[in-house]
């Protein structure tokens, strides 16, 4: 019997979302849906691509090149006719009128490019032919990121916590955000309902490097306290053990402490990570736990960090002392050379390295 697939629960909902945007997209995207499945694609991906491909079919009616009311009235043939000019003019149309920056654009090129390579290579008609073959999209460029490596670092550098900061910033969150809003009842009630999870939150993003949405599908039975270790579930359902750092572990004994009497958790509130909505136990979604993290931030240091600034922060602290292989297997990266893009060099490290030739 095949292995049934694992699906976080963000990705679960992800998937429900899909069939819902199905439902007024044409009908060839639900194959592109089934074959990008059939790859291992994640339902969360899948769903930006959705968003992408509704804003340009969108575009496609306004600019009169898809003669239909509706988007789910697109014929392919207005795909395969669609001229280099036309494609081009969608991406200068996100750039000045929508603003979008250069990688943003990028992305919404490479959601078109996935959905008419499929279009034109891995579909079959009643003759046993793709639906068609001229492949506009191969023809758009993608913009090159012409950013140095150093500039880049110094830019993520500013972004994210360094060294003795870590513990800097738990100790603000712990002791010194209630004076952030003295006097706003409503704010201070939640602060003192939520501070142990928030503080285990926080402190388990900065000591383990792993992504939110790991954070926010961990279950009581894969946070071990006594080996430190986790058991996430990693982009492609792919299932791994990772270990965190010791100044997480108070906060985290003391967030499990209190868990189930604060968020009314009984035996069937599996997920880790809490709130309490109309008086019972609910998950934490991924949206929550960003806002838990840029309200903290905003109040530190004037600046909303993300859950990946963190994921940053620890794994700029953890190249410090490991190679980038350990770094790759810490973070669940496939490859060297993504997981190369967190170890950033700052100015100071930079001269220290240069004259240690001299010593």
């Amino acid at each position: 019997m095949a292995k049934r697939e694992r699906l976080t629960r963000q990705q679960r909902l992800h998937k429900e979302k899909l069939e819902d945007k199905l439902k007024n997209l044409p009908p060839f995207i639900e194959e592109y849906k089934d074959d990008m499945f059939s790859g291992n694609v994640s339902p969360s991906t899948l769903l930006g691509y959705f968003h992408d491909f509704e804003k340009f079919f969108n575009w496609l009616i306004v600019e009169g090149i898809a003669k239909v009311e509706n988007i789910k009235e697109i014929p392919l043939a207005t795909l395969e006719n669609l001229k280099l000019q036309e494609a081009n003019s969608f991406f200068s149309f996100l750039a000045i009128e929508q603003e979008l920056q250069d990688e943003t654009i990028n992305r919404k090129k490479s959601s078109l490019k996935s959905l008419f390579k499929f279009l034109t290579e891995r579909t079959e008609d009643e003759a046993g032919e793709c639906y068609f073959y001229r492949n506009v999209m191969a023809k758009v460029k993608m913009k090159k990121n012409t950013e140095t490596l150093d500039v880049r670092a110094e830019r993520i550098s500013e972004k994210i916590l360094h060294g003795p900061e870590i513990q800097d910033f738990i100790n603000f969150v712990a002791y010194d955000y209630p004076e952030t809003i003295e006097g706003q009842k409503i704010k201070m009630g939640y602060y003192k309902r939520d501070v142990e999870r928030d503080l285990a939150i926080i402190s388990l993003l900065l000591a383990s490097g792993i992504r939110v949405g790991e954070l926010a599908n961990l279950s009581l039975s894969s946070v071990n306290m006594k080996k430190r270790k986790l058991s996430v579930l990693r982009k492609g359902n792919k299932e791994s053990s990772v270990f965190f750092r010791k100044f997480a572990l108070p906060y985290l004994e003391e967030y499990k402490r209190i868990r189930g009497a604060r968020y009314k958790a009984g035996d069937t509130d599996r997920y880790f990570f809490l709130t309490n909505y109309k008086k019972t136990a609910q998950p934490l979604s991924v949206r929550s736990i960003q806002q838990i993290i840029m309200k903290y931030t905003e109040a530190y240091r004037d600046e909303k960090l993300s859950p990946h600034k963190f994921r940053h922060s620890f794994a700029t602290e953890y190249a410090k002392r490991n190679s980038v292989y350990d770094l790759m297997r810490q973070l669940g990266h496939t490859s060297a050379e993504t997981s190369s893009l967190y170890v950033n060099t700052t100015e100071e490290q930079a001269q220290q390295a240069i004259d240690a030739l001299d010593d």
